[in-house]
Formats: C-alpha cells, sequence, structure tokens
C-alpha cells in the first residue's frame, strides 16, 4: 500500500501529525509520500494582511503534484489522506486525474466557505467547490473516513459533516481535537494511524 499524505493551507510536510504517521506506517513496511505544496505562512499573510500575495491555490498545487508524483498513479493500492484544505484537494485530483483508491482519510474536511477570520477564506478560495459528481466520487474512494472535532476553532462541525455524508464516509468525532494541528497538540495521531493500519492486507 501507498499512503499519499495531503497537508493543509498553513502546514508542510513536515508539521503537524505527519511525521509520527510516515514513521509509524514506515515501521509496518508501508510506503509513505508527503508532497510539499507551495504556502505562504499564516504569519506571512496576517502581516502582509488582505489582498497580498499567497503562494496556494488550486492551480499551484495542481502543479505541484503534475511535477512531483507523477509516477504515484502506477500505485497498485493508494491510500489518501488529508488534512484540512488537503480533503478538498483529493477530491478535485480524484476528478481530475480519475483515480480509484482503496480508502481515504478525510480530517477536519470542508467543501465550502468557513467564515470566521478572514484568511481561512483568502486562502482557501481557489479550492471550495460543493458540487462535484459525488456519485463517480464515491465509486473511486469506496472507503473513507471523516475525523472532526467538537471545538474546531476553523472548520465548524457541519462543515465536516457535510463532506462525510456526501461521500458516505464513515464518521470519526474527535473530542478536543480542535483542528488537529501542532498548535492543538496533535504532534502524534493514534487513532489515524490504527485505522491507517486497519487497511493494510485487505482485500481491495
Amino acid at each position: 500500500m501507498t499512503f499519499v499524505l495531503f497537508h493543509g493551507i498553513f502546514g508542510g510536510a513536515v508539521d503537524n501529525w505527519f511525521p509520527f504517521l510516515r514513521k509509524g506506517l514506515e515501521v509496518v513496511g508501508e510506503t509513505v509520500v508527503i508532497p510539499a505544496f507551495p504556502y505562504t505562512t499564516h504569519e506571512e499573510l496576517t502581516k502582509n494582511g488582505p489582498g497580498s500575495e499567497i503562494k496556494q491555490s488550486l492551480v499551484s498545487w495542481m502543479a505541484s503534484y503534475e511535477e512531483d508524483l507523477k509516477d504515484i498513479h502506477s500505485s497498485e493500492r493508494l491510500c489518501f489522506v488529508g488534512h484540512s484544505v488537503g480533503c478538498l484537494f483529493i477530491l478535485h485530483l480524484i476528478s481530475r486525474w480519475s483515480l480509484t483508491l482503496d480508502s481515504a482519510f478525510f480530517i477536519a474536511p470542508f467543501l465550502r466557505p468557513l467564515g470566521g477570520q478572514w484568511y481561512f477564506d483568502y486562502v482557501n478560495k481557489t479550492f471550495y467547490k460543493h458540487d462535484f459528481d459525488f456519485r463517480k466520487l464515491k465509486a473511486r474512494i469506496p472507503t473513507s473516513y471523516v475525523l472532526y472535532s467538537d471545538d474546531d476553532p476553523a472548520v465548524a462541525t457541519k462543515h465536516s459533516q457535510e463532506f462525510a455524508r456526501k461521500l458516505n464516509s464513515e464518521e470519526i468525532l474527535v473530542r478536543g481535537g480542535k483542528h488537529f494541528s501542532t498548535k492543538s497538540g496533535f504532534i502524534e495521531f493514534p487513532l489515524l494511524l490504527e485505522l491507517c493500519k486497519s487497511r493494510i492486507g485487505r482485500n481491495p
């Protein structure tokens, strides 16, 4: 199995629980890929203010994916793991490339504008989409899980629940998880590791 981990808007490939999950899966012999997509940090954006140039967009992330992950499509079995807007980006990828996954794990996902602090919608604006062909997506992602928190300051529960309903994903509520980031104390994520390991060795 090849696990591909997609980071969020303000986090990179070495942030949050990504190193923990990578190590845990590699220890049991699995292949883990964590693409590093371009992004402007939260500190840079808030310093420069609304209207400033940012590196993260659907176009720039698609270009990065096409450049760095050409060979991933040949993997026999794929499991995608997304955090925050990384979940939404996975849906764009599946739609564009007609990929078929073994499974997917979506952490704090959403489809629509979040409201709240201005910078969330500013950096996510090119990714938002709620009218995918979900019938086709469900066929290409036959098994999926949505993990969300009851106190996420960025993504309200209703957004993750809508995402789960659209994909017929199994919903898992993690109490006190906030946005599953280093700032929230999430440098380890044992539950997610065990869920990922549960897919290893299963029949497609």
